[in-house]
């Protein structure tokens, strides 16, 4: 039987603005529909409405809880498989598998109650993604080494949590405080959302996880009190993913349609052979599709397969390589969704992701390295619009008119080639 309190007063409510919204055609409608149906699930897990549900309501919202999670993951998976197979890179799906299992892992570790167990446990997980991180992008040399020593030296330091919990509780939130601001992540713009999900929410986890296991009656912690700490926690987690994906794209899809074109299908869409996902401006304009074959666009040629989205006066905009590729003499990162590589309106290239260290107008830059990017390190290179050199990050320490530069340092240029003093460097 359906309760007919206040929270189901404020659902109905939420609902019918949704279906207002709807008709006079706001997409934000479905945020209200979700609000609605979670509504008193989310206030109960707050302890704010434990007054209103009973025993078998709990075990229901559980029940109900741990399906509809199953179902949206196996969902994501097969889509994500699906995309796969039609030769696209998933991306969006990805984030939301990583977001849902590592909510289900922290969440499943914090109910237990075995606070302590659980901040160490977390702390060694990231000590073990750190590793494979360093390791997938080192391979088999120094680096590697170096990244399962660090991996270790992590799992080391969260063990420590077992004696002296406090102490590693405040190191972990003094780390997750300096991350954010000393690698800018509150810049949502330009910032790694795996940065968030793997490394800074996990340290506060953890620390929050070592100072509710401090004490000896970690029992006795209130299910109320439990709710509050963890559900604001979990709360700001998702204000950050919704300022992530809200401000890193920053494209209107309100001003676009898209043709669903079969498997396999070509589709000529002024004069290129596009096939899959193709998105058209309102005024007809392509705006976006994948090559159906190599082609030469805005003077470049670009292989099969490649991602292409135009402006709206018909000039190559960016693409998304299928594979390495050289752009106008330089070697581009491919890989699908994983690097942009952009285009001024005169089509030289303006942003690359190089595959390897390359002397640019006799500045050595370096390649894209994946975890200082995650760190926050930019490693795109910059081009002017006349072909000249903008901005890198150098593959080794060098001088530029008489400044002497670290590797890992980034030096930025006018469009004359001259040193921009305001670009980071360290004085000799």
């Amino acid at each position: 039987m359906i309760k007919r309190d206040n929270i189901f007063y404020i659902a109905c409510c939420l609902a019918v603005a949704g279906v207002l919204l709807a008709v006079m055609g706001y997409e934000i409608s479905i945020l209200l529909f979700v609000m609605a149906l979670l509504l008193r699930p989310a206030l109960y897990e707050f302890g704010v409405v434990r007054r209103y549900s009973d025993e078998r309501e709990i075990e229901i919202h559980s029940r109900s809880g741990n399906l509809a999670f199953i179902a949206v993951m196996l969902a994501a998976v097969g889509l994500s498989v699906w995309q796969i197979t039609g030769g696209e890179r998933p991306e969006e799906l990805y984030i939301l598998i990583a977001i849902g299992l590592v909510a289900r892992s922290l969440t499943g570790l914090v109910l237990v109650g075995d606070y302590r167990k659980a901040g160490v446990t977390i702390i060694s997980a990231i000590g073990v993604f750190l590793a494979l991180f360093i390791l997938l992008e080192g391979r088999l040399s120094l680096v590697s080494l170096v990244g399962v020593l660090v991996g270790l030296f992590v799992v080391a330091f969260g063990q420590m949590g077992r004696k002296a919990p406090k102490t590693i509780g405040v190191i972990l939130l003094f780390v997750a405080f300096s991350a954010i601001f000393f690698f800018h992540l509150y810049d949502f713009r330009r910032v790694s959302m795996a940065l968030w999900l793997f490394f800074v929410f996990p340290l506060f986890y953890a620390a929050v996880c070592l100072f509710l296991g401090s004490g000896n009656e970690e029992k006795g912690i209130s299910p109320r009190f439990r709710s509050v700490v963890f559900g604001s926690l979990s709360t700001g987690m998702a204000v950050v993913f919704v300022l992530l994906i809200l401000l890193g794209n920053n494209d209107s899809y309100s001003s676009t349609h898209t043709a669903v074109v079969p498997t396999g299908e070509v589709r000529e869409v002024q004069g290129v052979a596009c096939t899959k996902g193709i998105t058209c401006y309102k005024n007809g304009m392509l705006k976006s599709c994948t090559l159906a074959r190599e082609d030469t666009l805005s003077g470049q040629v670009l292989p099969s397969g490649t991602v292409v989205t135009f402006t709206k006066s018909g000039t190559l905009d960016w693409c998304f390589l299928p594979e390495d590729t050289y752009i106008q003499g330089h070697l581009c990162r491919g890989g699908g969704h994983d690097f942009m590589t952009c285009f001024h309106p005169n089509g030289t290239l303006r942003v690359a992701w190089l595959a390897d260290d390359e002397i640019i107008d006799g500045i050595p830059c370096a390649r894209f390295h994946l975890f200082p990017a995650l760190l926050g390190k930019e490693y795109d290179t910059r081009f002017y619009d006349n072909g000249r050199l903008q901005s890198c990050t150098l593959s080794r320490d060098f001088t530029i008119a008489g400044v002497s530069f670290k590797r890992g340092d980034r030096a930025e240029f006018d469009k004359q080639g001259k040193l921009l003093k305001e670009s980071g460097y360290s004085q000799s």
